[in-house]
């Protein structure tokens, strides 16, 4: 080039989160073919899974920029944790009364409001009343909607509030009915789950018996005909979408007792609203979460095969990655330097790596997604400055930093579940790869059985498979197994089951290992991402350190 390209201080490809991606996320956005499904009100796809870094804050921003009647609700601003925090609604949960009911309806009941405000743009009470009065103008002889207008005045008669006081206003009038119900001293309800415990057994019996009777009578008719009436004569303009966009349900918002019934509700309440045309609720959920929420919360009532149209899964091809980081790259130059074409032929090496292209030696380090491979090529910008070209030992030099940082990344994502991931990782420091579970010394599983209960952050299924072992309720193969499930599951390992069987990963391939496939004879391998950081010894060839 006649003017020669340096790498500058503080640039970089964009940020590894949405969020704070906004101009290169605008400028460079790459439609893996999601985006027309997400934006289809006729198309069933409205739930996107994806694990972290996989694009869907992304895809739902972009949802958000292009169509004009959207809405997003946070789980902070639907006031959830109220519901968790509840001590009414522990008492009569630990009496055993069953609150599916309830949570399916305080979705309806969230939804239905915010689609009508959002149709007649409902912010303040003179608005509130214009469209009630229509309505009853409309529908003064038609008894099924008259039912439904009683509703929306009952609980609708402050529209224009916050999504936090709909919430609140609907638990409480549960929370005072379930109270006037129970025929006990009013102060075992107060201490919540404990004062029920305190409870004689004939008390018991008798207070779910009436808090069952309450919550099955909340009223189900009443606003299953509010929206038959969104259905058939609010929503009717089929050249208008209405969108609400609910995202970060993955975050600390409430304790996953109740988070996972909220979750599962609000999954079967997407197909209440699936009737009514030109409408969309779209929900954000990480892989993981999803799993563990249809697992981990069964119901007799629950079929998860009919909720499967539903599903958006997340997935990255090569080429489609490759093309994000190209006009990313472009971008960056554009903003920069100069107005010349720039893309990654010109600033990666041209000579290959272990006998792979310079992109795709860092598409190898990541799980295809595009978070890691921002992370990845930033990292070596940030080595490049003063120079024209990312070199090979640049580029070995960034991915010790980068597989450092994922390794601890992965641990962050996983620490609700796995707090004590990190310590048994250790188990794969300087390991020869790959490997079957008999080629490891019991000497080191001993060991790391004691390294894990004297670090232990708190007891998961780590360290309980842990303690287990060392009071020889497991055998050390048992307790070895447990880790590379776990280890298999969060993509730290991939497995090769048999001869015949290509090499699986659980972000490509099944989530998570059967315990008929672990055996002291399938071969393990640890994910390219981790070498640098872990040490590990690829047969042959010595340990790894990013430099070899």
């Amino acid at each position: 080039m006649a003017n020669p390209i340096i790498f500058k201080r503080n640039i970089d490809i964009g940020a590894a989160d949405a969020e704070s991606d906004g101009t290169f996320l605008d400028e460079c956005f790459v439609d893996n073919g999601d985006l027309d499904a997400l934006m289809d009100c006729d198309n069933p796809k409205c739930i996107v899974l994806g694990r972290t870094g996989a694009g869907k804050t992304a895809l739902l921003l972009q949802v958000q920029k292009q169509c004009e009647h959207v809405v997003e609700l946070s789980p902070e601003a639907l006031a959830l944790s109220y519901v968790n925090n509840s001590q009414v609604l522990r008492f009569f949960e630990e009496a055993g009364v069953q609150l599916d009911v309830f949570y399916a309806l305080l979705w309806r009941h969230i939804l239905t409001v915010e689609l009508l405000k959002l149709r007649y743009e409902i912010n303040n009470a003179e608005n509130q009343n214009l469209f009630l009065d229509r309505l009853a103008n409309i529908f003064a002889r038609d008894r099924v909607k008259e039912r439904a207008l009683k509703y929306l005045k009952e609980w609708g008669d402050q529209f224009w509030e916050e999504t936090e006081y709909r919430t609140k206003e609907f638990t409480r009038k549960l929370e005072k009915d379930l109270t006037a119900s129970a025929n006990i001293d009013a102060k075992y309800i107060t201490l919540g789950a404990e004062g029920a415990q305190r409870l004689s057994a004939e008390e018991v019996i008798e207070v779910r018996n009436r808090g069952m009777r309450v919550v099955n009578s909340v009223q189900v008719k009443e606003l299953h005909d509010v929206i038959s009436l969104l259905s058939e004569n609010v929503f009717d303009n089929k050249q208008k979408r209405y969108y609400i966009i609910i995202d970060r349900l993955d975050e600390d918002w409430v304790g996953d007792r109740v988070r996972f019934k909220l979750i599962k509700a609000l999954i079967e309440t997407l197909k209440t609203f699936k009737k009514i045309h030109g409408v969309k609720i779209i929900v954000a959920l990480r892989t993981d979460l999803h799993y563990r929420v249809i697992n981990e919360t069964p119901s007799s009532g629950f079929q998860e095969e009919k909720y499967r149209s539903f599903y958006l899964n997340l997935k990255w091809t090569r080429g489609q990655l490759t093309e994000l980081l190209e006009r990313r790259v472009s971008f960056m130059f554009k903003r920069q330097y100069t107005r010349q074409d720039v893309g990654l032929k010109d600033i990666m090496p041209s000579n290959q790596i272990d006998q792979r292209t310079a992109v795709d030696y860092i598409l190898d380090r990541t799980f295809f997604r595009p978070r890691e491979a921002i992370i990845y090529l930033n990292e070596c910008i940030s080595r490049a400055e003063g120079q024209s070209k990312i070199t090979v030992a640049l580029l070995r030099q960034a991915e010790v930093r980068y597989s450092q940082q994922r390794l601890q990344s992965l641990a962050d994502e996983w620490r609700r579940d796995y707090p004590n991931l990190l310590t048994s990782a250790n188990l794969l420091i300087r390991r020869d790869i790959p490997f079957n579970l008999s080629e490891i010394p019991e000497t080191d599983v001993e060991s790391l059985v004691i390294s894990i209960l004297e670090k232990s952050q708190r007891q998961d299924e780590i360290s309980l498979a842990a303690d287990m072992a060392l009071n020889g309720k497991k055998t050390m193969n048992e307790f070895l197994q447990v880790i590379v499930g776990i280890h298999y599951a969060v993509g730290l390992l991939g497995v090769k089951p048999a001869p015949h069987i290509g090499r699986q990963w659980s972000y490509l391939d099944q989530p998570f290992l059967t315990d008929g496939q672990l055996n002291n004879t399938i071969q393990i391998d640890v994910h390219k991402t981790f070498w640098a950081s872990l040490g590990c010894i690829r047969r042959g060839k010595g340990a790894y350190t990013g430099t070899d």
